[in-house]
């Protein structure tokens, strides 16, 4: 099942190559070109699982839209319909998040009149297949393409032929490229045996160099609380994104004043 989910193809929007092919010099440094004031791109994602005895679950795709600025991402609005009772959407802006429920719980009633809910917290603002393979971040990419083990022409994505580069990379060179990174619930460095952990990844990147379609597939470690170091496990998890309309007019704003309540207001 989960070879069939990783392969399948499914409708892309049919938006034209963002940019010249003979203008490229690599994936990451063409997707750095594009992070600028009022631009953007299309997102669809979805989280894999596999349980103990091998078989895999998925969740139900959210999908969006990412806006950047320079050089970096600075809102995005997304509705995913796996969380809350009916599903969610959310609109993340610098430190505000602002959600809107579409079955509010009847436990926990909106005030009249109130349609969102915001929170004042640093919003997750990323463009990730998973927490080691991000397309916004220069050295992450470029360390992850360095590790490339086979190429081969691939689908149509976005009214894109691509080529497909699939590899894997260890916790050790992820950490390499970027000292910052953390695994796990104390968030530490992954040394010692979790230095050896391996993140399976693959990119379908157009002739422009733009990646349509990312995935990959790594070892989460287990180590919360009533865990020791000594007796923590793992779990495995995948994540697919798919991109489309690179470059596309992107202007997220936050909700009306007057449809939104403080999340401690409403808790009060």
């Amino acid at each position: 099942m989960a070879a069939a989910f990783l392969m399948a193809a499914v409708p892309t929007a049919t938006a034209g190559p963002a940019g010249r092919a003979d203008a490229v010099v690599d994936p990451a440094g063409v997707i750095q070109r594009q992070l600028v004031p009022g631009q953007g791109v299309k997102i669809v994602e979805r989280w894999g699982s596999r349980s103990p005895d091998g078989s895999w679950s998925f969740t139900d795709p959210v999908r969006g839209v990412v806006g950047f600025g320079k050089g970096t991402i600075v809102a995005t609005d997304v509705k995913d319909p796996n969380v809350a009772i009916a599903g969610t959407r959310k609109i993340c802006i610098g430190k505000r998040e602002y959600e809107s429920y579409v079955k509010p719980d009847p436990d926990e009633p909106l005030p009249p009149g109130k349609t969102w809910v915001t929170f004042e917290w640093p919003c997750q603002l990323f463009l990730k297949a998973g927490p080691h393979l991000s397309l916004t971040e220069a050295a992450n990419l470029r360390a992850v393409l360095a590790t490339t083990e086979r190429k081969r022409p691939a689908g149509i994505y976005d009214g894109v032929r691509t080529t497909l580069y699939e590899g894997t990379i260890t916790f050790a060179q992820l950490h390499k490229a970027n000292p910052d990174m953390r695994i796990g619930y104390h968030r530490r460095p992954p040394t010692g045996k979790y230095a050896g952990w391996k993140v399976s990844w693959r990119l379908w990147i157009g002739g422009d160099q733009l990646v349509r379609r990312a995935w990959s597939s790594w070892r989460e470690l287990n180590d919360g609380p009533g865990r020791s170091a000594g007796d923590a496990s793992y779990e495995v998890h995948s994540k697919e994104l798919r991109l489309s309309d690179w470059g596309m007019k992107v202007h997220i704003k936050p909700p009306p004043a007057e449809q939104t309540v403080e999340s401690e207001e409403w808790h009060r």
